[in-house]
């Protein structure tokens, strides 16, 4: 796996539904216990789930943890 990403792309890295790293995003759109979402290029990502958090808040990466039971790729 390339260490860059190119424009407009992202990377997300699952570990079970209890945590997703995204590198790339371009910023939280939504936030709260139940659903997180995250601007992706052209794109969002909405993560669903219970007690979900945001642990990790970069410029442009993302670490939620909780329990998370869905994840929706919205254009």
């Amino acid at each position: 796996m390339p260490s860059t990403l190119l424009p407009g792309s992202f990377r997300l890295e699952m570990s079970g539904n209890r945590s997703a790293v995204m590198e790339g995003c371009g910023g939280v759109l939504e936030y709260d216990g139940s659903t997180v979402r995250v601007r992706a290029g052209k794109m969002a990502v909405r993560f669903r789930g219970r007690n979900l958090e945001i642990k990790c808040l970069t410029a442009d990466s993302l670490v939620v943890e909780g329990f998370i039971s869905a994840v929706e790729f919205i254009t």
